[in-house]
C-alpha cells in the first residue's frame, strides 16, 4: 500500500513538471543557436523558474525516496549513499555563500563536514569487505539537475528551495540507511547503515527545525507588509 502510495505520488510530480516544462520552454524557438548554448551553460542566480525548480525537486525526492526503499545490495547501497554524500557537500557549499538564515549556514557547514566524514568511512568499509565495488566519483543527473535548481534560485528563494531539498534528501537517506540496515546483503556494511541512520535522522529533524523557523519568518513578513499596506 506504501509503495502505490508513493509511485501515485511520483506520478503526480511528473505531471506537475511536464506541464511546468511545457509552459517553460513553449515560446523558445526550437532552432535558436543562442538558446541552445546558454541552455548548456552553469545556471545563474535568478535564471530559474521557482515553481519549475520546486516540480523538479519533487519529482527527484519522489524517485530518491522510492529508490532508497528498495535498496539491498551492496552496489545499490554504495551508489546512492555515495550520490548522498557528495550533493550534500556540493549543495552544503553553495548554501554557506548564498544562504541568508544563519541557522541554514550553520547547518549546510556541518552537512559539509559530516558527509565528508561518512563518505571516507563507507570507502574504506567497501575496499575492506567489497573491494569489487567503486563508488561513483561523479554525481548522477538527478542530483546535478537538483544542485542545477539551487545555483539558479533566486536569491530571495534561495534559503527555500535549499530546505526543500534537504528535507527530501533527508527523507530519502534516512530510508535508504534504515531499508539496507534491515535487508542488506553486507553484514559489515548493514552496521554502518544503522549507526549511521541515527545522524541522519538527526540532520532530518534540524532541517525541519529551521523549515518551521523560515515559514514563521515568512509569515510574519508577509503579515508586517500586509498591515503596512492597510494603514498607508
Amino acid at each position: 500500500m506504501h509503495r502505490k502510495i508513493m509511485f501515485g505520488t511520483v506520478a503526480i510530480a511528473s505531471l506537475t513538471l511536464l506541464a511546468a516544462c511545457n509552459q517553460n520552454t513553449s515560446s523558445i524557438p526550437a532552432n535558436n543557436p543562442s538558446t541552445q548554448t546558454a541552455n548548456t551553460s552553469e545556471p545563474q542566480p535568478g535564471s530559474n523558474s521557482e515553481t519549475l525548480s520546486a516540480a523538479k525537486d519533487a519529482l527527484a525526492g519522489g524517485i530518491g525516496t522510492l529508490s532508497a526503499e528498495l535498496t539491498s545490495t551492496t552496489k545499490g547501497f554504495a551508489e546512492a549513499a555515495a550520490q548522498s554524500d557528495m550533493y550534500e557537500v556540493q549543495a552544503g557549499q553553495i548554501a554557506s555563500m548564498r544562504g541568508h538564515m544563519p541557522e541554514l549556514k550553520k547547518f549546510a557547514k556541518e552537512m559539509m563536514d559530516d558527509h565528508t566524514m561518512t563518505s571516507s568511512q563507507l570507502k574504506g568499509l567497501l575496499a575492506k569487505n567489497a573491494p569489487d565495488i567503486t563508488p561513483p566519483t561523479q554525481l548522477d543527473s538527478r542530483h546535478e539537475g537538483m544542485l542545477a535548481d539551487l545555483k539558479g534560485a533566486k536569491d530571495e528563494d534561495f534559503d527555500g528551495r535549499y530546505i526543500a531539498q534537504q528535507v527530501n534528501a533527508h527523507n530519502e537517506a534516512n530510508i535508504l540507511m534504515r531499508s539496507y540496515a534491515k535487508d542488506g546483503d553486507n553484514a559489515e556494511i548493514k552496521m554502518f547503515a544503522a549507526e549511521t541512520q541515527p545522524k541522519v535522522q538527526m540532520h532530518l529533524d534540524m532541517i525541519n527545525d529551521i523549515d518551521r523557523m523560515h515559514r514563521a519568518a515568512d509569515a510574519q513578513a508577509r503579515n508586517a507588509g500586509t498591515n503596512g499596506t492597510t494603514t498607508r
